[in-house]
């Protein structure tokens, strides 16, 4: 075989490989995004219960100030009962205690309403706590299998990177230029095999002739339709008939 069709046809399988672990490799600080984006979601949600419960019990607590100020003005109107002289006077104090009663009554619902949503955010939080716990443990398992995985693509970059390099110098450069050409046209697909006088790429079929001159593997040869280079790889020889595989 010609020793420049050699070298390309080993030249595309690392290119193509290459290329395929870059995309990979390209994929990884998005992926790793991803990871730390659902455990930052998970430590979100626990911090927002947790300011919630806070603020809650903030609240009960003016509550139960409100509570306490009203049981006192009650207290005191209480006392001034027995001081007052006028009929008037007592029945307005009378008013007063009755209107701070339902006042009061209602914050001591509102108290117990803020204690029952302390008490079901708490359940929450410790749910969210389980959660964030599970999230945190995945996460970083997943964060640790990228960044071996990172490691093993990009050092067989790096070693594949340095075959081209070694594969290139042995080329033509004229020969290199068509093969970059190509390459870039097709996806990286610059060669095709040809096979039972079809081109394998685009299948179209290839001239007889041209066909006959290529199986030898002499001189570089273009497919007519798509314009890749033709290789031929010959079919090994077997005095016993063997079944052809279906793959």
């Amino acid at each position: 075989m010609l020793a420049d069709l050699e070298r390309l046809i080993e030249l595309q399988q690392v290119d193509l490989r290459l290329q395929e672990l870059r995309q990979h490799i390209e994929l990884f600080p998005r992926r790793r995004q991803e990871t730390e984006q659902e455990l930052k979601r998970a430590r979100d949600y626990v911090a927002q219960l947790r300011q919630r419960h806070t603020d809650s019990l903030k609240e009960r607590k003016k509550l139960e100030l409100d509570v306490q100020q009203l049981d006192e003005k009650i207290s005191k109107h209480k006392e001034q009962m027995y001081e007052v002289k006028s009929n008037e006077a007592y029945r307005a104090l009378q008013h007063e205690i009755e209107e701070e009663q339902q006042k009061k009554t209602q914050a001591e619902d509102r108290v117990l309403d803020a204690m029952i949503a302390l008490e079901e955010l708490e359940t929450q939080i410790k749910q969210g706590e389980a959660e964030l716990a599970g999230v945190e443990k995945r996460t970083g398992e997943t964060l640790r299998e990228l960044g071996q995985e990172e490691a093993v693509r990009t050092a067989e970059a790096a070693e594949l990177s340095a075959q081209r390099d070694g594969l290139r110098s042995g080329i033509s450069d004229d020969t290199l230029v068509i093969y970059d050409r190509i390459a870039r046209a097709h996806g990286g697909l610059a060669l095709a095999e040809a096979r039972d006088e079809v081109c394998q790429a685009c299948r179209i079929h290839i001239r007889p002739q041209v066909y006959s001159e290529l199986k030898r593997n002499e001189q570089i040869y273009y497919c007519e339709s798509c314009h890749r280079i033709l290789y031929y790889i010959p079919v090994p020889q077997s005095g016993i008939e063997q079944p052809v595989s279906a793959g």
